[in-house]
């Protein structure tokens, strides 16, 4: 019986890790990333978005990202 249980227990632990790993793979909306609602994120509201390399994103090397480039560059 204690085997079982221990069984289960371990089954919702790793339900919950993998769970949890989706959730921390998504990447913040433009909205939510755009901080100040000019709508375009600056370099400095870029840093905030693990894994974002800003300077690869900013296709036409203005400074910011529009929405249609930071959709391109976080899915």
């Amino acid at each position: 019986m204690k085997i079982r249980s221990m069984t289960g227990t371990m089954a919702i632990v790793f339900g919950l890790a993998i769970g949890s790993a989706g959730l921390a793979a998504e990447k913040p909306t433009f909205e939510f990333v755009d901080a100040n609602k000019d709508g375009k994120i600056s370099k400095e509201e870029g840093a905030k978005v693990p894994g974002l390399d800003f300077a690869k994103a900013d296709a036409n090397k203005d400074g910011v990202l529009t929405r249609a480039e930071y959709v391109a560059a976080v899915g």
